[in-house]
């Protein structure tokens, strides 16, 4: 043998012990006691293993309408800095597209060039739909709509993700669908109900004064009792069947039933305790947001020993919750997550840079997994909308092992066939093929540990799929050399030219099934791309092994028939 040759054959040997070596761990448990070289396991997908499947939907309706709502405030306020005073100044909802809030305004005929001079210079994101004397419709520009759009869902799922990392699941897959899909996928999760309520908390942090004035001027109470019967709400806790109203849909509408009852610039809102609900009168005007939060962590009650989560804000919430503080000691301030109020203290005194949530009111393992909970989506970032669950699949561990089991045992049988009929049809060559065939099986297992991929159902149909690409490889060589031989060329030559003129015609074939998989794996999600991510490591494992790993070993073949000098090959 040649030294090029043995150099081909030593590479061979290397690349073989390496693969082997880093595919075992996965099919036994030597790799985790920690003296094996390798420890990496092919992570199963959702369908093998078991776990959660959610699609949340973004409300992109209630993000545009709060833009349009902080857009009002700030026109406002630069408009009356300008001396530009407004006779009317309102978002209107109605006869709009609902993802298209606009901004009424009416003023004084002699103030519109100013206005207009404003708007041009101060607020390029809004657009003029509705031009008078006297008054301005202003909607959203469509390019910054659909910038907002983008930002959101990439927000959406980067918060997600964070916030599953620190929940400890192993290799999510979370990403885009459409323009207001998220899709998440958790593999081997257990407490499910916990996880979709960490993914869809908006974790919206909020302080707002109580207005104490309100309050005593109006019998919270019993507006609320007349709303429900005038407008016909019911809301019932814990309801989830269908068609039942949600809490946050309830709180809007006895808020718009409550206009002209209560002062405009106060709202209704619940503080949630003991399973009871209390109804708070607030200033709707947030004083300090979420935003400015720096470090959220669970702490311990000195008093009572009882689980809360202590806040740190940054230097620019600080300044504002000092000053905040500082001029309202005696009132009460409630803070609000999501929409409730957690707790409404007196501020006794000024208050700075830190602060305490205190959680619910169960038992000590619930309220300190809720504090838990509180503090990893505070810390994680708020999410940018609300989310909504638009599907949802919970496959048991036992489905996923019985997938695991029947789709190897299917793979394995389909592998076995071919093996037999190589043999049969091509004899002593034949086990060549199966050789290369056993050691392309083993490069995609070995890739997939290297690169950290998450192997799913359809992933060993594209692993089965790589055998019969590769047998396609194997028959196109063999078929080229008979030819060959046929045609009267000696061993050597028909070898060399079965290889060499077969090549074309493979690459072809695999460039186009390559073509074809880095499509699915650029627009399918899961299980699709699943299966694509493996078939294009199998296409290079193909190429790989039909070309460099068969020929090294139809060498070697040669070699041991010319020392018998035998004439003929078993092909």
């Amino acid at each position: 043998m040649t030294k090029k040759w043995w150099t081909k054959f030593s590479l061979l040997i290397a690349v073989t012990v390496i693969a082997t070596l880093m595919v075992i761990p996965t099919f036994s448990k030597v790799g985790e006691h920690g003296a094996f070289p390798f420890s990496k396991k092919i992570n199963l997908g959702l369908d093998l293993q078991g776990g959660l499947y959610l699609v949340m939907g973004i409300d992109f309706n209630k993000v545009f309408k709060e833009i349009v709502d902080r857009q009002l405030g700030s026109v406002e306020d630069r408009a009356k800095e300008k001396t530009v005073t407004f006779t009317e100044a309102k978002v209107r909802t109605q006869g709009v597209p609902a993802d298209d809030p606009r901004i009424g305004l009416k003023f004084a005929p002699t103030h519109k060039e100013a206005l207009k001079t404003l708007l041009q210079k101060e607020f390029p994101n809004l657009r003029i739909t509705d031009d008078k004397d006297d008054s301005m419709e202003l909607g959203l520009s469509n390019d910054y709509r659909n910038d907002v759009r983008d930002k959101t869902l990439n927000q959406s799922i980067e918060v997600i993700r964070n916030r599953i990392d620190e929940f400890g699941v192993a290799e999510p897959q979370i990403s885009s669908q459409g323009t207001d899909r998220v899709v998440v996928e958790l593999p081997g999760i257990k407490d499910v109900d916990r996880a979709k309520d960490l993914i869809g908390r908006t974790a919206k942090l909020e302080f707002k004064m109580v207005d104490e004035d309100g309050m005593q001027k109006s019998n919270i109470v019993e507006l609320i009792g007349q709303i429900e019967k005038e407008k016909n709400i019911v809301y019932k806790e814990g309801d989830t069947s269908e068609g039942a109203l949600k809490f946050s849909d309830y709180v809007k509408k006895l808020n718009e039933g409550a206009k002209g009852r209560i002062p405009e610039t106060s709202e209704i809102a619940f503080e949630k305790s003991g399973g009871t609900s209390v109804p708070l009168l607030l200033k709707s005007k947030t004083e300090v947001t979420g935003n400015d939060l720096q470090d959220a962590q669970v702490g311990f009650n000195q008093e009572n020993r009882r689980p809360e989560v202590s806040f740190e804000l940054n230097p620019k919430g600080a300044i504002a919750f000092e000053k905040l503080t500082g001029e309202n000691i005696g009132k009460r301030l409630a803070i609000v997550l999501d929409g409730i109020v957690h707790s409404a203290p007196n501020i006794n005194s000024k208050i700075g840079a830190r602060g305490v949530i205190t959680t619910g009111r169960g038992g000590y393992e619930e309220s300190l997994r809720e504090s838990k909970d509180l503090a990893i989506v505070l810390r994680a970032g708020a999410l940018p909308a609300q989310l909504e669950l638009m599907e949802q699949r919970v496959v048991g561990p036992s489905l996923g092992a019985d997938s695991v089991t029947k789709g190897a045992t299917a793979s394995l049988i389909g592998i076995i066939f071919v093996f037999i009929l190589c043999l049969i049809y091509y004899r002593m060559s034949g086990v060549i093929a199966v050789v290369s065939l056993m050691m392309n099986v083993i490069l995609v297992l070995a890739i997939l540990v290297w690169l950290e991929a998450t192997l799913t159902l359809p992933g060993i149909a594209g692993i089965a799929l790589t055998v019969g690409i590769a047998v396609d490889s194997n028959v196109v060589i063999y078929e080229r050399i008979r030819e060959e031989l046929h045609h009267g060329k000696g061993l050597h030559v028909a070898v060399e030219a079965g290889f060499d003129k077969a090549f074309k015609t493979i690459l072809d074939a695999n460039v186009a099934n390559g073509i074809a998989a880095v499509i699915l794996m650029m627009y399918g999600t899961g299980p699709v791309k699943g299966f694509a991510v493996t078939l294009i490591i199998g296409i290079l494992t193909t190429l790989f092994t039909a070309v460099f790993v068969c020929r090294v070993l139809f060498d070697f073949y040669l070699k041991k028939l010319e020392d018998r000098n035998a004439t003929t090959i078993s092909i």
